[in-house]
């Protein structure tokens, strides 16, 4: 739902139209920040870690097979 429609349920009096074209639009709104919210974290918690560990990893295949 628009928030013209919205609106427009308001002004012509239908209260519950209304009260759930608000309701339909904070739950997208809070969804989508939540999604957000989910990715920023994700990407502090996961971003630098695996490239450390795989670039680990390779260097010790490296000095493994140097050795021998």
């Amino acid at each position: 739902m628009d928030i013209q429609d919205i609106i427009n349920n308001i002004a012509a009096g239908d209260s519950v139209a209304a009260k759930e074209g608000i309701e339909d639009v904070l739950s997208a709104k809070s969804f989508d920040a939540l999604q957000a919210r989910k990715q920023e974290i994700a990407s502090t918690l996961f971003g630098g870690q695996e490239q450390e560990s795989e670039e680990a990893t390779e260097d010790e295949t490296t000095e493994d097979s140097v050795e021998q």
